[in-house]
């Protein structure tokens, strides 16, 4: 049995150790004056450790010897005992004579002299201090970061003289920070022969334990009789007692990076391994390392680790509702796997059901001593102002007293888990520079993620907590003004957004149900589309939220400022839900002149989502209500929409009465002329899909005609597509094109490179057809051009509409 090498060696003399998907082991090279029998000894036992995948802690549970007897065994200082090497063979069922052989041959030599460690300056010398904790015995996944680390405390990280190997793992509540750097500490102990030490420092108490404290106890385990009592002379002290050894320092939950200063040594042989919720950013010289939430393949790791292989594998749909519901956060996992464990008889489905109620979740996740509320509330009591206020207490929401702990609990009222600052300091009611500065603090004690530039994230769980604190501390009144005020920016930013991506038009009063502040301005449509790219899970949610709040307008004005984007995206299940709650909210507060534009607008998702018929009877049902009213306008429209809901289901003959009666309604309401351009362009495309390019043919050029008049270039380009098909169509080529170079020369100037191109392809094609060879190479090499355009990097969101654009089923919200 011989060991295996990996395949990377190290310039330190080390090798690495790796087999299948276990952690990396990094083993030191034996000592040079080992005998023969000893070095195949260790190196087969090396090998016999990691071909059964232990951990040095899962070798001492097995044979109840330390774990620093199995570090001196395995690195070559002394030959492992018989009655060791004997319990270790039992409990993995192996035979063992060749290693009792080696054992034996072993024993014969004479052992190497070790060299001696430097006994502790000023005092006497003893036993190694051993301190960490026993790592958890179901640890995995975080491999990464596991190599990281091992990098980093084999000595990679050592920067030179006097300066100590710093690291600061950071994150949020039930994350795993302690049992990752416990588990580090495990690995990396045989680089620090002279010892490990650790320390609980209490960040997460009302009172973080001092600094002297923690070097009283520190000294005392190094042998030191009398301890100093100043802070101060006992950080020299301890100081001192380091120089020259090689020791890890683990110190598990720090308050602050002024908590930690006294505890640093001076050494460069020594490391610090330290744990803590915020991001101690000002600890300076430290290696930062932010610990995310675990993947879905790890979660699922650790579940099945935890409650067995074949248990999770017989429920796979179960499985990922409880990792849905546990959010990647290695505490609640643990907390689920345990109740899962507890209940032998429970299946994992029953769990599943009750986590799907995320009012009840936090309820849930808690076993024992265990709780995810427990471990959110250790977070959250160390900002300022945490502490529960009295009915009596509770003051006027205003601007100055927004601390960071209020602003934690009103964003638990966020309906959704991804927001901007924007929208924070509309929800906090506070200007934006006070609400991305009470942000950053929360992001640094890690309740809030940043999640790109002036964007956050509010984990799950956490946003839980959040809410469940609002719900004790804030009013029904603040809760309430709270989310009218964030339903009421986002009317505002979602009208501003629209108004900026000039594809559509919307004729949308917003007036005073909106909110102005804070202000947002959006230059040109790529950054407005990326706004709504960036909300568009919002934007349902808001509007849910509205209609919770019963804020009337609101609610029914949102879905008109989203509707075009939704639109571009074809987010039709969004646009279907937002109408819904906008209808019923009108017919709630008697708005009814509101409803035939909405439900008209609804019935293109209808028919995107193969529902036609509820489409017709939505555009009947709209056509009627605005008869009835009176409102030419909205008549109109519905009567578009449901010539195009019919004529899109093959019903022309059915449709084409409709499109007349719109273009008809629209004239007579004195619409605004890029409306009734619109429906001309319309009633135009159905004749040409119906093969009757001359009847299209007058509306088609009535259409060009008010596009021309007006300022809408998107309307311009369409409207030339439309007359030149109707020119190709009644093989009238050479004003085809004609109306193709001009509409190449609009798609180029509204910067649509891909449109201009497709354009130019259609002419080259009537170049052909007309046998001008060299006209068509031209042209041909004219759309080579605009396709090779870098240009269109800057309007890449322009090309998901242009299919949209040259079809009838583009509508703007009007009326």
């Amino acid at each position: 049995m011989t060991a295996r090498r990996g395949c990377h060696g190290r310039p330190d003399g080390r090798d690495h150790l790796i087999r299948g998907d276990s952690l990396v082991s990094y083993w030191s090279a034996l000592p040079a004056g080992l005998g023969p029998a000893h070095r195949q000894l260790v190196e087969e036992l090396r090998a016999l450790k990691d071909e059964h995948r232990l951990t040095l802690t899962r070798l001492a549970q097995l044979t109840h010897y330390s774990t620093a007897s199995w570090q001196r065994w395995l690195n070559g200082r002394r030959p492992i005992t018989e009655p060791a090497l004997g319990i270790l063979v039992g409990a993995l069922g192996v035979d063992g004579a060749r290693l009792f052989e080696l054992l034996r041959g072993a024993a014969a030599a004479p052992a190497p002299e070790p060299p001696a460690p430097a006994p502790p300056a000023g005092g006497p010398a003893g036993a190694a201090p051993a301190q960490l904790p026993a790592a958890v015995a179901d640890f995995t996944g975080r491999r990464a970061q596991l190599a990281e680390l091992a990098g980093l405390l084999g000595g990679g990280g050592a920067a030179g003289p006097g300066q100590v190997v710093l690291v600061a793992v950071t994150g949020a509540g039930g994350v795993g920070k302690t049992a990752l750097a416990v588990t580090a500490g495990h690995l990396a102990a045989r680089h620090f022969p002279d010892g490990q030490l650790f320390a609980d420092l209490g960040g997460g108490e009302p009172a973080p334990r001092a600094a002297a404290e923690v070097l009283a106890g520190w000294l005392r385990a190094l042998g030191e009789l009398g301890v100093p009592a100043g802070e101060e002379e006992a950080a020299a002290r301890f100081r001192t007692l380091l120089a020259g050894r090689r020791m890890l320092l683990v110190l598990d939950n720090a308050a602050s990076a002024a908590q930690l200063r006294p505890l640093i040594p001076g050494s460069a042989g020594c490391a610090v391994l330290v744990t803590a919720r915020n991001r101690l950013s000002d600890l300076v010289g430290a290696h930062h390392l932010a610990l995310p939430m675990l993947d879905a393949a790890e979660a699922r790791e650790l579940l099945a680790a935890a409650v067995g292989e074949r248990r999770v594998a017989a429920e796979p749909e179960a499985v990922q509702r409880v990792l849905a519901g546990c959010a990647g956060l290695p505490l609640a996992l643990r907390i689920a796997a345990a109740r899962l464990t507890r209940r032998a008889g429970w299946t994992i489905e029953a769990l599943a059901a009750r986590l799907d109620d995320e009012r009840a979740r936090l309820d849930e996740l808690a076993v024992g001593d265990l709780a995810i509320r427990a471990a959110f509330r250790t977070g959250y009591r160390t900002l300022p102002d945490a502490r529960p206020r009295t009915a009596a207490g509770q003051r006027a929401d205003r601007q100055a007293e927004v601390s960071t702990a209020r602003a934690f609990r009103l964003l638990g009222l966020f309906p959704g888990p991804r927001f901007g600052a924007h929208a924070a300091a509309a929800l906090l009611d506070v200007p934006l520079r006070r609400a991305e500065d009470l942000l950053e603090v929360l992001a640094e004690a890690h309740l809030v993620e940043s999640d790109g530039p002036e964007r956050y994230r509010l984990h799950d769980l956490l946003r839980s907590y959040a809410a469940e604190l609002a719900q004790q501390e804030e009013s029904e009144e603040q809760r309430r003004a709270a989310g009218g005020r964030l339903a009421a920016w986002y009317l505002y930013a979602c009208h501003r957004a629209q108004a900026e991506m000039h594809v559509f038009r919307t004729a949308a009063e917003i007036g005073a149900a909106a909110r102005p502040e804070p202000a947002v301005a959006f230059a040109g449509h790529a950054e407005a589309t990326a706004w709504f790219d960036a909300e568009q899970r919002n934007l349902p949610a808001v509007t849910r939220l509205a209609a919770e709040l019963d804020l009337g307008p609101v609610t029914w004005l949102l879905p008109r400022c989203t509707y075009n984007y939704q639109l571009l995206r074809a987010l039709w299940r969004d646009v279907v839900e937002m109408a819904e709650l906008a209808a019923a909210a009108a017919r709630a507060h008697g708005e009814l002149d509101v409803l035939p534009a909405m439900l008209a607008c609804a019935s293109l998702p209808y028919v995107r989502l193969g529902r036609v018929d509820e489409a017709a009877e939505l555009c009947r049902q709209a056509f009627e209500l605005a008869e009835r009213l009176g409102y030419r306008w909205d008549g109109g429209f519905s009567a578009l929409m449901l010539a195009e809901t019919l004529d899109g289901a093959g019903r022309f003959e059915e449709a084409e009465g409709w499109f007349r009666a719109a273009v008809e309604l629209h004239r007579d309401a004195e619409v605004p002329r890029q409306e009734l351009g619109r429906a001309l362009h319309r009633a135009a495309w159905a004749l040409l899909d119906a093969g009757r390019p001359a009847a299209a043919l007058p509306l088609a050029v009535e259409s060009l005609g008010l596009a021309r008049a007006g300022d809408d270039r998107y309307q311009l380009a369409v409207a030339l597509d439309a007359l030149a098909l109707a020119h190709h169509d009644l093989g009238r080529f050479e004003e085809e094109l004609a109306v193709l170079r001009e509409a190449v020369r609009v798609h180029a100037d509204n910067g649509d490179h891909y449109l201009a191109a497709d354009t130019l392809e259609q002419a080259a094609w009537c170049e052909e057809v007309r046998r001008e060879e060299a006209r068509c190479e031209e042209v041909r090499r004219e759309e080579a051009r605009f396709e090779e355009s870098e240009f269109e990097e800057a309007h890449a969101a322009v090309r998901p509409a242009a299919p949209l654009l040259h079809t009838r089923g583009v509508h703007s919200v009007s009326g």
